[in-house]
């Protein structure tokens, strides 16, 4: 993989060791601020049953697998046209049948975002897509680096799972 991100800025937003060692290895320079990638890395929560979460705790899920992430990515997105260039966005977090009910809809709604975004914003040159899955070692961080690169350059709004290995 080595080049395939050759001068690309990227910037994480979450916890992904395997995604950034990929990222680097293909070419990439992590970055805080202004960048041609952006990656969003849903931080791992506590489950709970359905019929014990709060209301509180329901839209704090919501905020964290949702809409944080659309602000972000609408940011992102504001920059690259600002910029008059295009760019990716991807996010990564676990599949929805992984937790509990109130990351389940997250999960499902992000899912139906990434191809809502992925269609709008393909005119605009910004590609849109999701990794769903628990896996955290280098086949995530593989898929990662591919998807942020210019070899994927006609993927935008895939909602991709990854299997775990036992």
């Amino acid at each position: 993989m080595n080049g395939w991100l050759a001068g690309k800025r990227v910037a994480i937003e979450g916890d992904g060791p395997a995604i950034a060692a990929a990222l680097e290895a293909a070419g990439a320079m992590l970055v805080e601020g202004e960048a041609d990638i952006w990656v969003h890395v849903a931080p791992p929560s506590e489950v709970k049953p359905a019929h014990e979460l709060t209301h509180t705790e329901w839209r704090a899920s919501l905020d964290a697998g949702l809409d944080r992430r659309f602000l972000g990515a609408k940011d992102f997105a504001a920059a690259c046209r600002a910029r008059g260039q295009g760019g990716a966005v991807l996010f990564v977090g676990a599949p929805e049948q992984a937790l509990g009910a109130d990351q389940a809809a997250a999960a499902g709604a992000l899912g139906n975002l990434t191809k809502t975004l992925g269609v709008e914003w393909a005119r605009d040159g910004i590609r849109v897509n999701a990794i769903l899955t628990s896996e955290t070692g280098d086949t995530l961080g593989n898929l990662a680096a591919y998807l942020a690169s210019d070899y994927a350059a006609y993927v935008t709004g895939a909602v991709i799972g990854i299997a775990l290995d036992d």
